[in-house]
Protein backbone atom coordinates (compact mmCIF):
# COMPACT_ATOMS: atom_id res chain seq x y z
CA UNK A 1 0.00 0.00 0.00
CA UNK A 2 3.08 2.36 0.96
CA UNK A 3 4.68 1.78 -2.60
CA UNK A 4 1.43 2.52 -3.96
CA UNK A 5 1.29 5.75 -2.83
CA UNK A 6 4.66 6.60 -3.42
CA UNK A 7 4.72 6.05 -7.05
CA UNK A 8 0.93 7.99 -6.88
CA UNK A 9 2.07 10.95 -5.36
CA UNK A 10 5.25 12.06 -8.45
CA UNK A 11 2.36 11.49 -11.11
CA UNK A 12 -0.11 13.64 -9.09
CA UNK A 13 2.51 16.94 -8.85
CA UNK A 14 3.29 16.53 -12.45
CA UNK A 15 -0.29 16.67 -13.45
CA UNK A 16 -1.09 19.89 -11.05
CA UNK A 17 2.53 21.03 -11.96
CA UNK A 18 0.74 20.68 -15.58
CA UNK A 19 -1.97 22.97 -14.88
CA UNK A 20 -0.46 25.63 -13.72
CA UNK A 21 1.05 26.66 -17.22
CA UNK A 22 0.75 30.22 -17.69
CA UNK A 23 1.94 31.87 -20.83
CA UNK A 24 3.96 35.58 -20.99
CA UNK A 25 3.79 37.48 -24.19
CA UNK A 26 6.78 37.66 -25.97
CA UNK A 27 9.24 40.48 -25.78
CA UNK A 28 7.24 43.66 -27.56
CA UNK A 29 3.92 41.61 -27.35
CA UNK A 30 1.14 42.87 -24.77
CA UNK A 31 3.20 46.36 -24.24
CA UNK A 32 0.45 48.50 -25.87
CA UNK A 33 -1.74 47.90 -23.59
CA UNK A 34 0.22 49.30 -20.90
CA UNK A 35 1.14 52.48 -23.17
CA UNK A 36 -2.34 52.81 -23.87
CA UNK A 37 -3.58 53.33 -20.29
CA UNK A 38 -3.65 56.84 -19.21
CA UNK A 39 -2.69 58.16 -15.64
CA UNK A 40 -5.45 58.19 -13.15
CA UNK A 41 -5.92 61.43 -11.03
CA UNK A 42 -6.93 61.00 -7.14
CA UNK A 43 -9.78 62.63 -5.66
CA UNK A 44 -9.47 66.02 -4.31
CA UNK A 45 -8.21 65.29 -0.43
CA UNK A 46 -10.08 66.77 2.39
CA UNK A 47 -7.83 69.88 3.56
CA UNK A 48 -9.68 71.99 5.97
CA UNK A 49 -13.13 70.62 8.48
CA UNK A 50 -14.97 72.55 10.73
CA UNK A 51 -18.19 72.41 12.35
CA UNK A 52 -21.07 75.43 12.47
CA UNK A 53 -23.74 76.77 14.07
CA UNK A 54 -26.30 78.55 11.67
CA UNK A 55 -28.63 81.51 13.02
CA UNK A 56 -32.05 78.72 13.06
CA UNK A 57 -29.90 76.61 15.86
CA UNK A 58 -28.64 74.04 12.92
CA UNK A 59 -25.39 72.48 13.66
CA UNK A 60 -23.38 71.66 10.34
CA UNK A 61 -20.28 69.83 9.79
CA UNK A 62 -18.50 70.69 6.56
CA UNK A 63 -15.39 69.02 5.16
CA UNK A 64 -13.85 71.03 2.57
CA UNK A 65 -11.47 68.96 -0.10
CA UNK A 66 -8.32 70.78 -2.55
CA UNK A 67 -6.20 69.62 -5.03
CA UNK A 68 -3.02 71.61 -3.44
CA UNK A 69 -3.70 71.69 0.20
CA UNK A 70 -4.57 73.84 2.97
CA UNK A 71 -3.82 77.39 1.40
CA UNK A 72 -5.11 76.54 -1.58
CA UNK A 73 -8.54 76.48 -3.89
CA UNK A 74 -11.24 74.54 -2.63
CA UNK A 75 -12.59 72.43 -5.52
CA UNK A 76 -15.68 70.91 -3.23
CA UNK A 77 -17.01 70.38 0.14
CA UNK A 78 -19.60 67.91 1.82
CA UNK A 79 -22.03 69.14 4.02
CA UNK A 80 -23.17 66.86 6.94
CA UNK A 81 -26.38 68.44 8.65
CA UNK A 82 -26.77 67.39 12.27
CA UNK A 83 -24.57 64.66 12.37
CA UNK A 84 -20.81 64.29 10.91
CA UNK A 85 -20.89 61.88 7.97
CA UNK A 86 -24.29 61.52 7.66
CA UNK A 87 -26.81 62.41 4.52
CA UNK A 88 -23.44 64.69 3.45
CA UNK A 89 -24.50 67.12 0.62
CA UNK A 90 -21.70 67.38 -1.92
CA UNK A 91 -20.99 70.94 -3.40
CA UNK A 92 -18.63 71.60 -5.76
CA UNK A 93 -16.93 74.92 -6.94
CA UNK A 94 -17.40 76.33 -10.65
CA UNK A 95 -15.41 74.97 -13.18
CA UNK A 96 -12.97 77.66 -14.62
CA UNK A 97 -14.19 78.75 -18.59
CA UNK A 98 -12.29 77.54 -21.16
CA UNK A 99 -12.27 79.59 -24.19
CA UNK A 100 -14.08 78.01 -27.21
CA UNK A 101 -12.16 76.70 -29.86
CA UNK A 102 -10.95 78.75 -32.26
CA UNK A 103 -11.20 81.44 -29.97
CA UNK A 104 -7.81 83.28 -29.23
CA UNK A 105 -7.32 84.67 -25.15
CA UNK A 106 -6.94 88.28 -24.79
CA UNK A 107 -4.53 89.82 -23.64
CA UNK A 108 -5.55 90.48 -20.22
CA UNK A 109 -6.78 87.10 -20.02
CA UNK A 110 -4.39 84.90 -17.60
CA UNK A 111 -2.93 81.64 -19.47
CA UNK A 112 -4.93 78.54 -19.96
CA UNK A 113 -2.78 76.40 -18.25
CA UNK A 114 -2.40 79.28 -14.92
CA UNK A 115 -4.00 77.99 -12.01
CA UNK A 116 -6.95 80.65 -11.02
CA UNK A 117 -9.58 80.03 -8.59
CA UNK A 118 -13.06 80.33 -10.17
CA UNK A 119 -15.47 82.97 -8.99
CA UNK A 120 -18.98 82.20 -7.20
CA UNK A 121 -19.95 80.21 -4.53
CA UNK A 122 -19.92 76.17 -4.52
CA UNK A 123 -23.32 74.53 -5.78
CA UNK A 124 -24.88 71.14 -5.51
CA UNK A 125 -25.42 69.30 -8.21
CA UNK A 126 -29.04 69.63 -8.68
CA UNK A 127 -28.92 73.67 -7.58
CA UNK A 128 -30.61 72.79 -4.25
CA UNK A 129 -27.95 73.87 -2.36
CA UNK A 130 -24.52 76.02 -2.12
CA UNK A 131 -21.86 77.45 0.18
CA UNK A 132 -19.66 80.31 0.53
CA UNK A 133 -16.73 80.99 2.30
CA UNK A 134 -14.22 79.23 4.87
CA UNK A 135 -12.62 79.97 8.29
CA UNK A 136 -14.96 81.06 10.97
CA UNK A 137 -17.80 81.92 8.76
CA UNK A 138 -19.85 80.56 6.13
CA UNK A 139 -23.04 81.42 3.80
CA UNK A 140 -24.66 78.17 3.16
CA UNK A 141 -28.41 77.40 1.43
CA UNK A 142 -29.23 74.10 2.10
CA UNK A 143 -32.82 72.18 0.25
CA UNK A 144 -35.95 73.37 2.15
CA UNK A 145 -33.93 76.66 3.80
CA UNK A 146 -33.16 79.80 3.24
CA UNK A 147 -30.10 81.25 2.68
CA UNK A 148 -28.27 81.86 6.05
CA UNK A 149 -24.91 82.82 7.92
CA UNK A 150 -23.20 80.05 10.25
CA UNK A 151 -20.49 80.77 12.57
CA UNK A 152 -17.82 77.74 13.34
Amino acid sequence: MKKSLLIIAPVAMLALAACNKTETPAEGEGAEGAEAAAPVEMPPAIVDSGAYRCGDGTVLYVDFFGNEGKDGPKVAAGISIGEKGKDTIRVEAPKAEEPAEGEVASAEAPAPDAAAAPAGPMKSADGEASLSGEGASINVKLPGKGAQTCKG
